[in-house]
């Protein structure tokens, strides 16, 4: 990724339709913000795999968590920045904006699962389902309450 300051960066590799909307640089390399996803380093985290995204002040470090894969577990990103101006604030933006719907579904008592709905560049929704620790899928009965809590999530949507 080749950026240059003043003017919106030049990205390498963007996608058609894709722009950069904001910049940074740093220790860990160079980042952008585009309207498709999170360029850090060589990793590409399209918007609706992110799923928070933070700044700490103190230790200048953009934080990104990625939305948990099948297996429950997330990539977490730290990248140090020098003054990353308006990366921050759009980051922020691009992942709330992507969030179409967010819901926990109560399935067996307090427990149950979080369905959450991002848009993504081509207006499709992706979905994610994350589980809370005690929901057995194994058992018949949970994971049918399991699979009509997601369908009556999606149905609000679609």
């Amino acid at each position: 990724m080749k950026l240059r300051r003043g003017r919106p960066p030049a990205v390498d590799g963007l996608e058609p339709g894709e722009r950069v909307l904001a910049s940074g640089a740093g220790p860990d390399g160079d980042v952008a913000a585009t309207t498709h996803r999170l360029l850090l380093r060589d990793t590409s985290i399209p918007w609706t795999a992110v799923e928070t995204a933070s700044w700490d002040g103190d230790a200048e470090l953009l934080v990104v968590t990625e939305v948990p894969d099948a297996r429950g577990r997330r990539a977490r990103h730290r990248v140090a920045l020098e003054s990353p101006r308006r990366l921050v604030d759009v980051v922020r933006e691009q992942v709330t904006q992507s969030v179409v719907i967010s819901r926990h579904v109560p399935v067996d008592g307090r427990r149950g699962v979080r369905v959450t709905g991002r848009r993504t560049p081509d207006d499709d929704i992706a979905w994610t389902v994350q589980v809370d620790s005690g929901i057995d899928l194994r058992d018949p009965a949970t994971k049918s309450r399991v699979d009509a809590a997601v369908a009556l999530v999606r149905n609000e949507v679609e």
